[in-house]
């Protein structure tokens, strides 16, 4: 079986690295996860699924009650080192960040590292997209994938970049490294790409990657819900958001800038 909420609130104020960097809260999930977990129910008005896999831990998936499937496209969020999949969608409340969106798409939360040793646990997005819609019985939209990624995230997306249907990215102060990957993902010929990136401790690379790209978008203050980005930031193939108002973890964990990003970014 999965951890439990309780054992998940056990672990609520967890914030040091595992002692042993061998058992890290990724790998010790997977462990303990099978194959023939599976579960539904109503959540942050939409519907949750958690279903476990044999050797990649759970992946749980959020659909908002007014899911439309005309125009709807999939998000997929990537949790950084310290925790595990339970935990991030569990204590940082992400279906109800996904609800305050308003985004109209199905939402996929993999597991991915935890430990600076681990191994990337879904190196295919395509393996991924074909077991959430298998597993849950829900039909996946066509349309573009977005995929949000915070901290050491970036180890599992750039395995994606090739994919064609991977169209925009967010990194959540999560450019560390790869920086020549996400420039020829940008460069690629098709279907414009969007690389929208978030600083706090990235700040000083993130400032040096956009300064190959003159066209690059640069906002100095986050932006709420309710503000409305400057003219062009919206659709700039690359846009560079330099904050203090968060740090490394409240950015995810806060509850405003993940709704924000998803809600205005097209």
């Amino acid at each position: 079986m999965g951890l439990s909420g309780a054992a998940l609130a056990q672990n609520e104020t967890v914030l040091a690295p595992p002692v042993d960097p061998a058992k890290s809260w990724a790998r010790v999930l997977i462990a303990d996860t099978t194959a023939s977990e599976y579960s539904e129910e109503l959540l942050d008005e939409g519907r949750h699924y958690r279903f476990g896999t044999e050797s990649r831990g759970p992946v749980h998936v959020w659909k908002p009650s007014a899911y439309r499937p005309e125009g709807a496209g999939v998000v997929i969020y990537i949790h950084g080192f310290y925790t595990n999949v339970d935990q991030a969608f569990t204590e940082h409340r992400l279906a109800e960040q996904f609800r305050d969106s308003g985004r109209n798409a199905v939402f996929i939360v993999p597991e991915a590292p935890s430990w600076r040793t681990d191994g990337v646990y879904w190196d295919s997005l395509e393996d991924l997209l074909t077991q959430v819609a298998a597993r849950t019985g829900q039909r996946l939209p066509a349309g573009p994938v977005t995929v949000v990624g915070h901290s050491g995230a970036y180890r599992t997306l750039v395995n994606w970049l090739p994919h064609p249907r991977f169209k925009q990215l967010i990194l959540v102060d999560g450019l560390y490294a790869n920086d020549a990957e996400f420039q020829d993902w940008l460069a690629m010929r098709g279907h414009p790409r969007q690389m929208v990136m978030v600083g706090f401790e990235t700040a000083q690379r993130s400032e040096w990657f956009i300064k190959r790209y003159p066209k690059a978008v640069k906002l100095d203050e986050f932006p709420y819900l309710y503000d409305k980005l400057p003219p062009g930031a919206a659709q700039a193939s690359v846009l560079y958001i330099q904050q203090e108002r968060f740090d490394h973890m409240q950015l995810v964990t806060d509850g405003r800038v993940l709704p924000a990003l998803l809600h205005l970014l097209p």
